[in-house]
């Protein structure tokens, strides 16, 4: 009993403030909104609701852990841990549960894991022990192919699920990352220019804007000319070969992708999710129409509401103050996450703070992008908002490590 109070009181001293009220009203606004978009008559996801109360205590049981772990630890079993999360995500491949076509979950009956959740923070976890170990030089390319390696192997693994969104926040955290320990901003440009190219693919004559004034531009801060050739090629490569890239995608991936430029294409197929988002989120206008009073909602017109556009159904329900409020709240959760990576004394916990601030990131800003119509469909949820069991219980962990960091931000 003496430990656990002063478990407590470490824990209620130490960790931000901040950080905790950002964390504590995600978690109430999704409780109201899964509670909102499941549990009304004639809803064909009633009982939804119970499940997410369920998964609450889990999911808090999570935060819990993490926050008694001692930081140390975490970093001397990284390797086993990154080990033990490539095992899950082969054994997803060969023995996973197939849901919508899509193999991602471990397990049997109505228990299941998604170990991709799981990999992500265990993927953190192992880039940050890597990069401060031995000071690595991240101009050297060894460096930078083994630190992107680190996250490649589970990336790809993700991928071939197939789980598009997912796998992203794992380039996405790692470079977030590398960029942080050190990577020059010269590189770090080199290492998105295919990215930029491949946007520019269907615009020529920009891609050639694009083209010219980077080669000048590199030209200009002393670039070798070998690096610069290796460049161009690299873009060129890209831009011609973006074709052959859209062929290999799957059908559903493909149709995401046209009608993400032109949903009205196919209104009642592909283009059908964006456009009810839009139409849910502008029906709420500024103060809504109120908790369970959503119409797109009730009338089952919008998709996956309790998941993937939960946000437009808030949109809906609590208009654009609803919405407002929601992005304060992650801008608030993720701003404290990288204010502690700045004041951390140790490397290792200040490179971790980064990569799961990335995470929160990366989910909560490519699912309202999707829902408002600025990134296509990827079928990412929203931190502490969706429903989900094995997303919730992650992200509260991912929490948990912030307010273990925070609490013990000036040990060494």
């Amino acid at each position: 009993m003496s430990m656990l109070r002063s478990f407590v009181a470490n824990y209620r001293t130490r960790v931000d403030p901040y950080l905790l009220a950002a964390g504590g009203a995600l978690v109430l606004l999704g409780t109201l909104a899964i509670y909102s978009a499941t549990e009304f008559p004639d809803s064909a996801r009633a009982g939804f609701f119970a499940r997410h109360l369920f998964a609450l205590p889990l999911g808090i049981a999570a935060m819990l852990v993490v926050m008694a772990l001692p930081l140390r630890a975490l970093e001397d079993l990284s390797w086993i841990l990154y080990g033990g999360a490539v095992v899950l995500l082969i054994a997803v491949l060969l023995i996973g549960m197939e849901v919508y076509g899509a193999r991602r979950w471990l397990g049997y009956g109505p228990a299941r894991i998604q170990p991709s959740e799981i990999a992500k923070l265990i993927v953190v976890l192992t880039l940050a022990r890597y990069l401060v170990g031995a000071r690595r030089d991240l101009s050297r390319v060894s460096t930078l192919a083994t630190a992107f390696g680190i996250a490649l192997l589970p990336m790809l693994l993700v991928l071939k699920e197939p789980d598009l969104g997912t796998s992203g926040a794992f380039a996405f955290a790692s470079l977030g990352m590398i960029f942080w320990a050190g990577l020059p901003w010269l590189h770090l440009f080199l290492l998105l220019s295919g990215g930029l190219s491949l946007l520019l693919c269907r615009l020529p004559v920009l891609f050639a804007v694009y083209l010219i004034g980077s080669t000048v531009t590199l030209w200009k801060v002393r670039v070798s000319w070998l690096l610069i050739a290796g460049f161009m090629a690299v873009q060129l490569l890209v831009f011609f070969g973006a074709p052959a890239i859209y062929d290999r995608l799957e059908p559903y991936q493909q149709m995401r992708l046209k009608t993400f430029q032109n949903p009205e294409l196919d209104p009642a197929g592909g283009g059908y999710q964006i456009l009810q988002s839009k139409i849910a989120i502008g029906s709420g206008k500024f103060w809504g129409k109120g908790p369970l009073q959503g119409t797109q909602k009730a009338l089952a017109f919008l998709p996956q509401q309790h998941t993937d556009f939960i946000f437009s159904a808030v949109g809906e329900e609590v208009g654009f103050i609803g919405c407002l409020a929601t992005v304060i709240l992650f801008v608030l959760l993720i701003s404290r996450g990288f204010h502690l990576a700045l004041h951390c004394r140790s490397a290792f916990t200040g490179l971790v703070a980064v990569g799961v601030s990335c995470l929160f990131l990366y989910h909560a800003g490519v699912n309202i992008a999707m829902t408002v119509g600025l990134l296509p469909v990827t079928g990412l949820p929203l931190p502490f908002v969706s429903y989900g069991g094995s997303f919730l219980v992650s992200s509260f962990a991912m929490l948990g490590l912030l307010f273990n960091i925070s609490a013990h931000r000036f040990d060494y």
